[in-house]
């Protein structure tokens, strides 16, 4: 685990992107499974401003969307909408290297089951990229969470279901979908970006070292490639 701390947002932004467009530029069709939320999101930005400059950087980049809600009354807080919006259009990934699962299926189960083949057939993932949720989550993987798990369709917590980019439903989602623990170990690389408020106590359980299914995140003490980048808060 290498873990760097950060007192300016700047930074944090400019090593993180880095790191990303380094591994792209390693691997130009390496499969990047991406995570939505705030914590990403500004580096995302970063990306794409690279790519004004350097499009064809991007040209061969494959991505698989981590997670997504089952459900919503409306796709505007939609993993779905985030990624297409903040990386799919801008970077101009091709429809055939895209893998998301689908916001408006009607048969959760199944599209795990087809996400799964998926990345079984075109995995495993390259370079995985992570937010740490408010309880230790990693994508819908709650707590307690289980290693072995592969792909699957999670019951969300009352903490998870306030997120904010479902702030706008009257009706919260109970579900989401999600690729599993195993599935995020197996990955090659990992990149765990923890920012924004509200996330003390999942962090200190994190950097205890204490592998604990309480806190999710802490499975990726168990791996052997994982650059961890935290934003210190006020």
């Amino acid at each position: 685990m290498r873990i760097q701390h950060f007192e300016n947002e700047v930074d944090f932004i400019n090593k993180a992107a880095g790191l990303l467009i380094q591994e792209i530029d390693r691997a130009p069709e390496l499969l990047l499974c991406a995570a939505t939320g705030n914590s990403p999101l500004p580096v995302y930005r970063r990306l794409v401003y690279d790519a004004k400059l350097r499009i064809n950087r991007y040209k061969h980049l494959h991505i698989i969307k981590l997670d997504e809600w089952v459900s919503l009354e409306n796709n505007t807080g939609s993993c779905e909408t985030y990624l297409r919006k903040e990386l799919i259009n801008p970077l101009k990934i091709k429809e055939r290297n895209y893998i998301g699962f689908d916001e408006k299926t009607e048969n959760p189960i199944e599209e795990c089951k087809r996400i799964q083949n998926l990345l079984d057939n075109k995995g495993p993932i390259d370079l995985c990229v992570l937010g740490l949720g408010k309880n230790g989550h990693l994508g819908f993987n709650e707590p307690p969470a289980d290693p072995t798990k592969k792909c699957h369709v999670a019951h969300l917590t009352a903490q998870s279901q306030e997120h904010d980019m479902v702030s706008n439903q009257l009706k919260k989602p109970e579900f989401g979908m999600t690729l599993g623990i195993q599935d995020i170990l197996n990955s090659k690389k990992i990149l765990l970006l923890i920012s924004g408020q509200g996330k003390e106590r999942a962090k200190q359980q994190f950097l205890s070292a204490k592998v604990d299914p309480e806190c999710p995140a802490s499975f990726l003490w168990t791996h052997s490639n994982v650059d961890c980048l935290i934003l210190n808060s006020d």
